[in-house]
């Protein structure tokens, strides 16, 4: 976003829901490490909980990835392999 010069702000992540609650929110967007055939997205710990307050708040929730992220070959979320660390 700050690169094509796009008005935002950079917050942690734990404090979104407590922002979206006052209000102060009008979009999120995200990234992803991988996307599946059908639109379903992995990605780092955090995403959901942001999309899951989104949702409630009635936010607009965006995944941002480049291309290479697109998986046709995993057909649902549920199939992408997550990895232990």
């Amino acid at each position: 976003i700050a690169f094509e010069k796009m008005p935002g702000t950079l917050i942690c992540d734990s404090a979104a829901a407590a922002l979206m609650a006052q209000g102060k929110v009008d979009a999120v967007v995200v990234g992803a490490d991988r996307i599946a055939d059908n639109g379903d997205t992995a990605n780092k710990i955090g995403t959901y909980n942001l999309a899951v307050s989104c949702k409630y708040h009635g936010v607009p929730f965006f995944v941002a990835a480049p291309i290479s992220t697109l998986d046709p070959s995993t057909a649902h979320g549920k199939d992408i392999v997550i990895e232990d660390r």
